[in-house]
């Protein structure tokens, strides 16, 4: 169905090449869990004027983002959320993708 992958990027102490990227394949998740998920991350797309224009608060300077990505047949699609983000849907995808790449790590249970 999908890969999704997401890194955290930015920051005062963000060091390139240093960051980790979390990757999972949807197929690993329950088909209901799939699917929320999807339709949730192109619910906080939809909401976006162009997919790298978080909402933030003003004085955000060093503030980290979140870089998720998801690969399907029909393209990659790309968004970020700010870590001072104010859409309530945008917090819940950052908190729903860490669980699922939990989930799908090796020795967890789908």
């Amino acid at each position: 169905m999908a890969r999704v992958s997401y890194r955290l990027e930015g920051g005062v102490a963000f060091f390139p090449g240093l960051a980790v990227e979390r990757s999972f394949e949807t197929e690993s998740l329950p088909r209901a869990q799939q699917d929320a998920l999807l339709e949730l991350f192109e619910a906080v797309r939809a909401h976006r004027t162009g997919p790298e224009s978080p909402t933030t608060r003003r004085g955000a300077a060093d503030q980290q983002n979140w870089v998720i990505e998801v690969r399907s047949s029909s393209g990659v699609r790309r968004l970020v959320v700010g870590e001072f983000d104010q859409d309530p849907e945008a917090q819940e995808l950052v908190a729903r993708l860490r669980d699922c790449a939990d989930q799908c790590e090796p020795g967890q249970e789908a």
